[in-house]
């Protein structure tokens, strides 16, 4: 039953993206994302609040992915970031194509923009409140969350729109650590 119901969810979503582009977001209704999909209007309100909620169903499983991937201390709050970052990288990996025609969309609609930084807003306090509970005082995790989330945006965004087919997101992260003058904790030197 969950493997059913998770086809109908990534077809919805693949549906989504591929009407998204043809036609545009705003044109694109509910119902053709569900034709599209072979599915009912009803399975697709079952999955989704809405049309631009699709483009950012994996949401709560990216959010479980980087809390899991927080390693426990005594690995300091920078480093175990960069651990979780790098399970996102893993995760986010084999999807680059349909991870660039998403990130276009968004940038395209500023609603979706907006919805975008309320999820990443998730992401920080969700982060946040991980390493507090670890005994990290607030600033410190906050502040910490903040930055590695930034460089993993400028990463990303890198990543999504280069031309080079070979362009690995684990490696931007790590010129944009490096760009920003902080340690890459052992890990291999960027490109």
């Amino acid at each position: 039953m969950v493997d059913r119901r998770e086809r109908s969810r990534e077809r919805l979503q693949q549906a989504a993206l591929e009407l998204f582009t043809l036609n545009g977001y705003a044109e694109t209704t509910a119902v053709a994302i569900a034709e599209r999909a072979g599915v009912t209007e009803r399975t697709f309100y079952r999955h989704f609040g809405d049309k631009r909620e699709v483009l950012f169903g994996d949401g709560d499983r990216l959010v479980r992915l980087l809390v899991d991937a927080l390693p426990h201390p005594p690995e300091p709050p920078g480093q175990a970031l960069r651990s979780a970052l790098s399970a996102l990288a893993t995760d986010m990996t084999p999807r680059r194509e349909r991870l660039a025609r998403r990130a276009a969309l968004v940038k395209a609609h500023h609603e979706l923009a907006e919805r975008e930084l309320l999820k990443l807003q998730s992401w920080a306090q969700a982060l946040a409140r991980v390493l507090i509970d670890r005994g990290i005082d607030e600033l410190t995790a906050v502040a910490q969350v903040e930055v590695a989330l930034a460089l993993f945006r400028t990463a990303f965004t890198l990543w999504v729109t280069s031309d080079d087919d070979a362009a690995d997101l684990e490696c931007m992260i790590d010129r944009a650590y490096a760009a920003a003058g902080l340690p890459l904790n052992g890990r291999r030197e960027p490109k």
